[in-house]
Protein backbone atom coordinates (compact mmCIF):
# COMPACT_ATOMS: atom_id res chain seq x y z
CA UNK A 1 0.00 0.00 0.00
CA UNK A 2 1.18 3.50 -0.82
CA UNK A 3 0.12 6.92 0.43
CA UNK A 4 0.42 9.75 -2.06
CA UNK A 5 -0.95 13.17 -2.87
CA UNK A 6 -4.06 13.19 -5.07
CA UNK A 7 -4.10 14.44 -8.63
CA UNK A 8 -7.02 15.57 -10.78
CA UNK A 9 -7.39 12.05 -12.20
CA UNK A 10 -8.26 10.77 -8.68
CA UNK A 11 -11.32 12.99 -8.21
CA UNK A 12 -13.93 10.55 -9.51
CA UNK A 13 -12.60 7.77 -7.27
CA UNK A 14 -12.58 10.07 -4.22
CA UNK A 15 -16.17 11.10 -4.95
CA UNK A 16 -17.20 7.46 -5.24
CA UNK A 17 -15.51 6.52 -1.98
CA UNK A 18 -16.99 9.58 -0.29
CA UNK A 19 -20.44 8.12 -0.89
CA UNK A 20 -19.74 5.60 1.88
CA UNK A 21 -19.14 8.36 4.43
CA UNK A 22 -22.12 10.34 3.18
CA UNK A 23 -24.35 7.29 3.68
CA UNK A 24 -23.26 6.93 7.32
CA UNK A 25 -23.87 10.62 8.01
CA UNK A 26 -27.16 10.93 6.12
CA UNK A 27 -28.65 7.87 7.84
CA UNK A 28 -27.70 9.15 11.29
CA UNK A 29 -28.61 12.80 10.69
CA UNK A 30 -30.99 13.20 7.73
CA UNK A 31 -31.97 16.58 9.17
CA UNK A 32 -28.47 17.86 8.35
CA UNK A 33 -27.19 15.82 5.41
CA UNK A 34 -29.38 16.33 2.36
CA UNK A 35 -26.66 17.30 -0.06
CA UNK A 36 -23.46 15.52 -0.82
CA UNK A 37 -20.60 17.00 1.24
CA UNK A 38 -18.07 17.17 -1.57
CA UNK A 39 -18.23 17.64 -5.32
CA UNK A 40 -15.88 17.68 -8.30
CA UNK A 41 -15.31 21.45 -8.24
CA UNK A 42 -14.42 21.46 -4.55
CA UNK A 43 -11.96 18.57 -4.91
CA UNK A 44 -10.36 20.28 -7.92
CA UNK A 45 -9.94 23.43 -5.82
CA UNK A 46 -8.39 21.42 -2.96
CA UNK A 47 -5.89 19.75 -5.28
CA UNK A 48 -4.88 23.08 -6.81
CA UNK A 49 -4.72 25.04 -3.51
CA UNK A 50 -1.33 25.33 -1.77
CA UNK A 51 -2.52 25.02 1.82
CA UNK A 52 -4.86 22.07 1.14
CA UNK A 53 -4.02 18.44 0.38
CA UNK A 54 -5.80 15.24 -0.42
CA UNK A 55 -3.79 12.21 0.60
CA UNK A 56 -4.67 8.96 -1.14
CA UNK A 57 -4.23 5.41 0.16
CA UNK A 58 -3.77 3.06 -2.77
CA UNK A 59 -3.58 -0.73 -2.70
CA UNK A 60 -2.75 -2.53 -5.97
CA UNK A 61 -3.71 0.61 -7.96
CA UNK A 62 -7.08 0.80 -6.19
CA UNK A 63 -8.00 3.86 -4.14
CA UNK A 64 -8.93 2.52 -0.70
CA UNK A 65 -8.88 5.68 1.41
CA UNK A 66 -8.35 9.42 1.41
CA UNK A 67 -7.82 12.32 3.76
CA UNK A 68 -8.59 15.95 2.92
CA UNK A 69 -6.65 18.39 5.07
CA UNK A 70 -5.81 22.07 5.15
CA UNK A 71 -3.19 24.12 6.95
CA UNK A 72 -4.43 27.28 8.62
CA UNK A 73 -2.73 29.94 10.70
CA UNK A 74 -3.88 31.57 13.92
CA UNK A 75 -2.18 34.95 14.13
CA UNK A 76 -2.72 38.04 16.28
CA UNK A 77 -5.75 36.52 17.97
CA UNK A 78 -6.68 38.34 21.19
CA UNK A 79 -6.88 35.09 23.21
CA UNK A 80 -4.76 32.45 21.48
CA UNK A 81 -1.07 32.16 20.77
CA UNK A 82 0.06 32.37 17.18
CA UNK A 83 0.16 28.87 15.70
CA UNK A 84 -0.07 26.81 12.56
CA UNK A 85 -2.63 23.98 12.54
CA UNK A 86 -3.98 21.34 10.21
CA UNK A 87 -7.70 20.73 9.93
CA UNK A 88 -8.68 17.26 8.72
CA UNK A 89 -11.81 18.08 6.72
CA UNK A 90 -12.70 14.59 5.52
CA UNK A 91 -11.28 11.14 6.21
CA UNK A 92 -12.50 7.95 4.59
CA UNK A 93 -11.39 4.35 4.35
CA UNK A 94 -13.26 1.97 2.06
CA UNK A 95 -15.57 -0.23 4.16
CA UNK A 96 -13.81 -3.35 2.80
CA UNK A 97 -10.43 -2.07 4.06
CA UNK A 98 -11.35 -0.83 7.53
CA UNK A 99 -9.44 -2.24 10.50
CA UNK A 100 -6.60 -3.28 8.17
CA UNK A 101 -4.17 -0.42 8.85
CA UNK A 102 -5.21 1.89 5.99
CA UNK A 103 -6.55 4.62 8.27
CA UNK A 104 -3.50 4.41 10.50
CA UNK A 105 -1.18 4.85 7.50
CA UNK A 106 -3.20 7.82 6.25
CA UNK A 107 -3.16 9.44 9.68
CA UNK A 108 0.58 8.82 10.10
CA UNK A 109 1.06 10.56 6.75
CA UNK A 110 -0.87 13.59 8.01
CA UNK A 111 1.29 13.63 11.16
CA UNK A 112 4.45 13.60 9.05
CA UNK A 113 3.06 16.37 6.83
CA UNK A 114 2.34 18.38 9.99
CA UNK A 115 5.90 17.93 11.28
CA UNK A 116 7.37 18.93 7.90
CA UNK A 117 5.33 22.14 7.97
CA UNK A 118 5.97 23.07 11.63
CA UNK A 119 2.32 22.57 12.54
CA UNK A 120 1.43 22.60 16.24
CA UNK A 121 -1.91 20.76 16.17
CA UNK A 122 -3.93 18.44 13.96
CA UNK A 123 -7.63 19.09 14.46
CA UNK A 124 -10.81 17.52 13.17
CA UNK A 125 -14.49 17.25 13.93
CA UNK A 126 -16.19 13.92 14.44
CA UNK A 127 -19.91 13.37 14.86
CA UNK A 128 -21.06 11.93 18.18
CA UNK A 129 -23.03 9.18 16.39
CA UNK A 130 -19.89 7.94 14.62
CA UNK A 131 -18.47 5.90 17.47
CA UNK A 132 -16.17 3.89 15.17
CA UNK A 133 -14.49 7.09 13.98
CA UNK A 134 -14.23 8.43 17.52
CA UNK A 135 -12.55 5.25 18.68
CA UNK A 136 -10.16 5.31 15.71
CA UNK A 137 -9.07 8.90 16.39
CA UNK A 138 -8.58 8.19 20.08
CA UNK A 139 -6.41 5.22 19.11
CA UNK A 140 -4.36 7.60 16.95
CA UNK A 141 -3.64 9.65 20.06
CA UNK A 142 -6.17 12.43 19.58
CA UNK A 143 -7.86 13.99 22.60
CA UNK A 144 -11.16 15.86 22.86
CA UNK A 145 -10.44 19.59 22.87
CA UNK A 146 -13.90 21.08 22.47
CA UNK A 147 -17.46 19.86 22.43
CA UNK A 148 -19.99 21.58 20.19
CA UNK A 149 -23.52 21.17 21.48
CA UNK A 150 -26.85 21.79 19.82
CA UNK A 151 -30.44 22.39 20.78
CA UNK A 152 -32.97 21.77 18.04
CA UNK A 153 -35.69 24.42 17.99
Amino acid sequence: MIIRTATLKDIEKVLSLGEQIFEIHSKARPDLFEKKPINYEYLKFVIEENNKKIFIAEDNNELVGYCISSIYEVKNHPMFNDMLNINVEDFCVDKNYRKKGVGKKLFENVKNYAKENNVQFIELSVWEFNQNAMEFYKNMGMKIKLNIMEYKV
